[in-house]
């Protein structure tokens, strides 16, 4: 199925364009010829309707069957998501600015996490899903060396354009300016705005390789210029993070969720095409 507000943006264009048809005012004249909102309609239903309306009737049918099977899911579980969310940004205010990029914010990313734990417990319930022992040490010993923590770098980061910037800005972090400040003043980087150069810890893979190299090799508080096809890159680690082997009373329980949630999307598309069939779906006599 399509991201959840790719669907919704684009459904609210489809009402929003059948409410005003009849009007079929224009919506930009080029050279003298217009573009009518009725030929925006139907472009957007010839490239996006029957799938997007597919997508919407599989959204809602999984919606009713939740609502009929009484499933809650407690506000602890939608907490636990969130932060496995939010540990992929290593600062709140990029997740934050990433939400509001996509026109949402953090409620309405608890409400779909809601939904979405919702819907696995429905499926798990329905299709009496879940996990053994036996899978969960089978799917440890496997990846063992993927769950382990990778060697980290916390990392600093302003971008700017020219040698000379980056020589200035070296030479104020040395005369005890604020590198946070200086970041939000200067860097060419949007997220270096955002979070004032502050990366946290970066793990080994993360980065481009002629960066990671550098970074890797930093001293304590080491500042360093890298020069690439985007600008120069003044760098500064703060402090390294050892590799550590996994333990697996540590990452059992979010292995266990990572393996049924791999079940239920597989037994998901069977799932629905079930709920389809019991369902009665009439497509009204205008959109036929």
């Amino acid at each position: 199925m399509r991201p959840f507000s790719t669907l919704l943006a684009v459904s609210l264009t489809f009402a929003a364009v059948a409410a005003h048809a009849q009007l079929d005012r224009e919506i930009v004249r080029v050279n003298g010829t217009p573009i009518r909102q009725s030929e925006v309609f139907d472009r957007l239903w010839k490239q996006y309707g029957p799938a997007t309306l597919d997508d919407m009737v599989d959204e809602l049918l999984l919606r009713q069957a939740v609502e009929s099977s009484g499933i809650k899911v407690p506000p602890a579980e939608v907490e636990r998501r969130f932060a496995q969310v939010k540990e992929q940004f290593q600062d709140p205010k990029l997740l934050e600015a990433e939400l509001a990029n996509a026109g949402t914010n953090v409620d309405k990313l608890k409400l779909e996490l809601r939904d979405e734990l919702a819907r696995e417990k429905l499926l798990a319930q329905a299709e009496k899903l879940g996990v053994t022992d036996a899978e969960l040490k089978k799917a440890f010993d496997e990846h063992k060396d993927e769950l382990g923590q990778r060697e980290a770098v916390h990392l600093r980061h302003i971008l700017v354009g020219t040698q000379k910037d980056a020589d200035d800005v070296v030479a104020a972090v040395k005369g005890g300016a604020d590198f946070k400040q200086l970041a939000r003043e200067k860097s060419l980087a949007p997220t270096g705005k955002i979070n004032g150069g502050d990366y946290g810890f970066v793990s080994k893979g993360m980065l481009p390789p002629e960066i990671e190299q550098v970074a890797f090799s930093l001293k304590p508080n080491e500042l360093k210029v890298i020069p690439s096809d985007k600008g120069f890159h003044v760098l500064q680690a703060l402090e390294r993070r050892p590799s550590q082997p996994a333990q697996f009373a540590k990452v059992k329980d979010d292995l266990r969720e990572l393996l049924l949630q791999e079940k239920i999307k597989a037994a998901l598309p069977d799932y629905v095409k079930q709920l389809r069939a019991k369902a009665d779906i009439k497509m009204a006599a205008a959109a036929q």
